[in-house]
């Protein structure tokens, strides 16, 4: 009988090994427009990546294509270091968006990278859906209110680069003519520890005729070279299934108290702890894991083949300690009291407050039991 065990922040996500993925509802498009995050490649190091490809939901303008993302970094001795993955991303003529995250590929063996998440969004009914194929959960709650699963904000560095844009002219992607902008980002001396001014430059092509980047390319002298390309694109109606919850999953739909309360998941009254903060307000951003181990399997759990999931409330000290761990909903027969003691060990780069000083802060923690 095999274990596999999984754990995500509801407010927060920490993600091992794949890349992030971004979908919003439609808005003013625009070719310098991205984001970066925390992550963790497959080889475990802490490493700044952007987020996948992000889709405007707009109607009128299907498509379906893949998005090809590769790292690539260099160290002292001239070794590289390449991660490569894609995902499959989709927009009809409502307006509904796919996009996908998968693993890294081994690249030893050439495997197809295992699909991890799948993200939909319907502007008609503004509800967001995450697809977890691992264990045919899906979770869905309505814009404007925090996901389950969305990508982990960066932490704001002490000091605001100076940027740069400029217009570097047309070319043609895919057989389409695409315009481009490359924005340059310099952090002078000391602002992140760095000895001399340090530049950051991201170019974007942009494809009007789809408001989408075809290809993003980030250059980052700390993290490498980062690059995400729309290939294989075909501008048709996609196949309706990729934006429907298949059959065999089960819907869990997310509400602001369930994703946002300290205490009870339906008590929109209970309060945060004194000097303690909340992920993603008023400039706070998310803790990160840092030697987070899964959690053992209770042996009645085990016997009765029992799987489930395992939601806590955790406060994150400053110095990235987990203190007053209280669990809020779980399937019990040991798998809740297993989820606490594993927590209790857990360590994190603490959340970091509008000053840039560590603070305490409170987040959701979700660890998913699967015998598989």
């Amino acid at each position: 009988m095999r274990l596999r065990l999984s754990f995500v922040l509801l407010l927060f996500a920490f993600s091992s090994a794949l890349p992030a993925i971004s979908q919003t509802p439609s808005q003013a498009p625009s070719a310098a427009t991205a984001t970066a995050l925390t992550s963790a490649p497959g080889d475990g190091r802490v490493a700044e990546w952007m987020y996948g490809e992000h889709i405007p939901a707009v109607p009128g303008l299907p498509f379906f294509a893949k998005a090809e993302l590769e790292t690539v970094n260099q160290l002292q001795n001239g070794t590289l270091i390449t991660h490569k993955t894609y995902n499959l991303i989709a927009r009809d003529g409502q307006g509904r968006t796919h996009n996908e995250a998968r693993n890294w590929i081994d690249l030893t063996t050439g495997a197809e990278p295992r699909l991890t998440r799948i993200e939909l969004y319907d502007p008609a009914t503004r509800l967001r859906t995450n697809l977890y194929p691992l264990t045919k959960i899906a979770r869905q709650w309505p814009l404007g209110t925090p996901g389950p699963i969305p990508a982990p904000s960066p932490q704001s560095p002490p000091a605001k680069p100076e940027t740069t844009r400029e217009n570097i002219g047309s070319e043609s992607i895919e057989g389409l003519p695409v315009r481009g902008v490359r924005v340059s980002q310099t952090y002078p001396a000391g602002a992140l520890g760095n000895d001399r001014p340090l530049t950051v430059v991201t170019e974007y092509w942009y494809l009007e005729a789809l408001r989408l980047n075809l290809l993003t390319k980030r250059s980052d002298p700390r993290y490498g070279e980062q690059t995400v390309r729309v290939t294989e694109l075909v501008r048709q109606e996609p196949d309706a299934a990729m934006f429907a919850i298949p059959d065999e999953y089960k819907l869990l739909r997310e509400t602001v108290q369930q994703s946002q309360t300290a205490g009870n998941p339906s008590d929109s009254s209970a309060s945060l702890p004194p000097g303690v903060a909340r992920a993603g307000v008023n400039g706070v951003t998310s803790p990160r894991c840092a030697y987070c181990p899964n959690p053992s399997y209770s042996e009645e759990a085990r016997v009765a083949k029992l799987q489930g999931s395992v939601i806590l409330r955790v406060v994150v000290s400053a110095t990235g300690q987990v203190e007053n761990a209280v669990v809020l909903r779980g399937p019990g027969h040991g798998l809740d009291q297993k989820a606490l003691e594993a927590v209790q060990s857990w360590r994190f780069t603490p959340a970091v407050g509008p000053d840039g000083k560590p603070v305490a802060c409170m987040v959701n923690i979700e660890m998913t039991f699967r015998i598989g």
